[in-house]
């Protein structure tokens, strides 16, 4: 779990409209959201399934959901943004979104097998 002054400094960089990494995730700031990216578990996107995806991305919410829970100035801060969740891959030179959660909506950016 990460220690709640990481928690605090996340706030002040987003309050700031700059991104922070906290934990396992990276929250970025965007037009009218903010974008809570975490990135997959899989060294390889032939080995990702969309099952697995889906379960690692509600553990990419889990994990927020559990910051908002230890900081409840975290928690207002967000009270009435759209916060939208993305997995991630991370390739070594860059990463590429495989999938977001927009209100419970998924959306696939990347062809992952079912």
């Amino acid at each position: 779990m990460t220690d709640k002054s990481r928690i605090k400094a996340a706030l002040e960089f987003l309050k700031d409209n700059q991104g922070f990494k906290v934990g396992g995730l990276y929250l970025a700031p965007r037009v009218n959201e903010i974008s809570v990216v975490g990135q997959t578990n899989y060294n390889n996107t032939d080995n990702l399934n969309k099952r697995i995806a889906i379960n690692e991305l509600n553990d990419i919410k889990a994990e927020f959901n559990d910051y908002e829970e230890l900081d409840t100035e975290f928690n207002s801060f967000f009270e009435n943004k759209t916060v939208r969740f993305c997995l991630a891959y991370d390739y070594g030179m860059g990463g590429i979104e495989l999938c977001n959660d927009l209100d419970g909506k998924i959306t696939w950016s990347y062809d992952v097998k079912d």
